[in-house]
């Protein structure tokens, strides 16, 4: 018998949200909507849907075989509204904020076009930034925009799309869909060639540059990134906070609250301080900047502090393990204490 949690909620009558707990053979039956009919028959109050859902945070058709989404969750299965703040009655929600986003490209859509963006709510729902910046257009628009754009090159579907609210804002979303997002993630990439954006160096991930740890066997080092094969042998060095965000480097020029968000200010590098390791090593020179550089700023928009906290840059990781003190250890904003 495995506990599966289910989001209660009548907007009507409750107060509150809650997750109520059912015990069951999760393999016995063969999708989340089978699955649901039968809590029905125990549990007459409780409203199943169909469609998608999150498990775990991540967007999932209800059809989706229960082998997959126990392979991949184990035996924790959390279930919740594609947006538990719209919520309506259990796992049913209002959607009118997915379709006021389609309004700017309405009268480039036939129906056809409009039944395409409709089969793309679980790309809106599954999103992110939406959550930060109530005006960003959304990842099913973009999706649409895409389809529209490549039907017919229109500058007005550009225009719409190419702004501090579109495109610019936009982050891939692969880990919250269960399954991955490569339409959303090819859109992203077409338009952002079309404008001449490319992928700034400084975001490569540097860790697979490490060839030692042997000064570094006592501590316990918070990476956000994954960490490489060449490190297998070290993993127990490491704490993986297996974040699922950018750093948000890409994201200031266009919106630096934003950016803070997505720096984690209340994830990331407070996670790392709050997770017992020694310092968090810095997987290329952008989230050094986010998380030193910027750190006043982080602790003020998090109201927290990272005293006696530290970042390290792969290179200067790799320096101490090599027996010297990098000079830049003196421009860092959270003053490095190896002690």
């Amino acid at each position: 018998m495995q506990k599966i949690e289910i989001f209660r909620f009548n907007a009507k009558k409750d107060i509150l949200s809650y997750f109520k707990p059912y015990f069951l053979e999760i393999l016995n039956y063969a999708n989340l909507d089978e699955l649901f009919l039968h809590v029905k028959k125990i549990d007459p109050y409780f409203q199943p849907t169909t469609g998608f859902v999150k498990v775990n945070d991540v967007v999932v058709n209800t059809a989706e075989p229960l082998e997959n989404l126990y392979e991949k969750f184990a035996d924790k299965l959390v279930i919740s509204p594609i947006d538990e703040k719209r919520a309506v009655l259990d796992l049913e929600i209002n959607d009118d904020d997915f379709w006021e986003k389609f309004k700017p490209f309405e009268k480039f859509c036939d129906q056809a076009d409009k039944e395409f963006y409709a089969s793309l709510k679980p790309y809106f729902y599954a999103d992110f930034v939406r959550e930060y910046e109530p005006n960003f257009i959304g990842a099913a628009a973009i999706i649409l925009a895409h389809h529209l754009y490549k039907k017919e090159k229109n500058d007005e579907i550009m225009r719409l799309i190419n702004n501090k609210n579109g495109i610019l804002i936009a982050c891939k979303i692969d880990d919250f869909i269960f399954g991955g997002s490569e339409i959303y993630t090819e859109a992203i990439r077409f338009f952002k060639e079309i404008l001449g954006i490319k992928e700034d160096e400084t975001l490569k991930n540097e860790l697979e540059k490490i060839k030692s740890l042997d000064k570094f066997k006592k501590f316990k080092i918070a990476v956000s990134d994954k960490i490489p094969v060449n490190l297998d042998k070290f993993r127990a060095n490491f704490i993986n906070l297996n974040n699922k965000f950018s750093c948000g480097f890409e994201l200031l020029k266009v919106n630096e609250k934003l950016a803070f968000a997505f720096a984690f200010a209340s994830k990331t590098i407070f996670n790392a301080f709050d997770s017992g390791a020694d310092f968090l090593l810095a997987s290329n020179e952008a989230e050094f900047y986010m998380f030193d550089t910027l750190s006043k700023k982080l602790e003020k928009f998090a109201n927290r502090s990272l005293q006696d906290f530290y970042i390290l840059r792969v290179s200067e990781l790799i320096e101490l393990e090599n027996g010297k003190i990098p000079a830049s250890l003196k421009e860092h904003t959270l003053k490095v204490n190896l002690v």
